[in-house]
């Protein structure tokens, strides 16, 4: 008989955000960088990267980025996008616009496994182009690959900060973060559990007008309910006080 289950969860968060640095090219507003800085920080991401920035070291960035200055400080600049591809093994644009340079594209479900995948073992970069224009036709040839961030179409643009939440945000979820194994109790523990159940049931008069069969399909879907739940010892532990207390106030009436 199984005494024990074990449900793995991930106990460590994916590297491969490491390797995924956060582009801006030519960002033009110093508070929208300093707001990627905070949206950065807010998915556990390190990497920020400027390409012939505005001036973003002011009080208007710092204000965005919200505690997040540091993220501003050590973020690395290039004056041209083609400085900064050289250090990357991917480089991945993002882009609303459609068109034959601009295919194909995938989509931000399609592009998340792929980029943490890549991300293991390679040094990612994720463009996000200008507040304007975003990435321009001669930028995207330099990508491997596109992303397309939807929106509705009644308005399809998307401020430059929200767009790298959405995208970091979304890497952030499928990458996992730190969880502990849950350990259901051993089986024998659930068994007593349900004897007490059943015991209890029957000295309250459950079920009984529906006869003998109301009464099992009851504890049936009982055993169903906590099968897919997976109950670990101190939830035994709780439900049996509750049958317990029953007992005791069934045998004081």
């Amino acid at each position: 008989m199984l005494k024990e289950k074990v449900f793995d969860l991930k106990e460590e968060r994916d590297t491969s955000v490491d390797n995924i640095s956060i582009v801006l090219v030519e960002p033009q507003s110093s508070g929208n960088v300093g707001s990627v800085a905070r949206a950065m920080k807010n998915t556990g991401f390190k990497n920020l990267t400027l390409i012939n920035p505005c001036d973003y070291k002011n009080n208007e960035a710092f204000s965005f980025a919200c505690k997040a200055d540091d993220m501003l400080f050590r973020a690395k600049v290039y004056n041209t996008l083609d400085d900064c591809i050289k250090d990357s093994d991917i480089v991945i644009g993002t882009t609303r616009r459609m068109g034959k340079l601009r295919y194909p594209l995938l989509t931000l479900q399609e592009a998340v496994p792929k980029i943490l995948e890549l991300g293991a073992a390679n040094r990612v970069s994720i463009l996000f182009g200008r507040e304007d224009k975003g990435l321009t036709n001669e930028e995207i040839p330099l990508c491997d690959i596109l992303l397309e961030i939807p929106t509705h179409p009644e308005y399809p643009s998307i401020n430059l900060s929200h767009a790298v939440f959405t995208v970091c945000y979304h890497l952030f979820i499928a990458a996992g973060e730190k969880s502990p194994a849950v350990r259901v109790a051993p089986r024998e523990e659930l068994e007593r559990m349900y004897v007490h159940m059943e015991e209890t049931l029957r000295k309250i008069g459950y079920g009984e007008h529906g006869g003998e069969y109301l009464l099992q399909s009851i504890l049936r879907s009982f055993r169903k309910l906590f099968g897919r739940t997976g109950l670990m010892q101190k939830e035994i532990n709780m439900l049996r006080g509750i049958f317990t207390q029953i007992e005791k106030r069934t045998r004081n009436e």
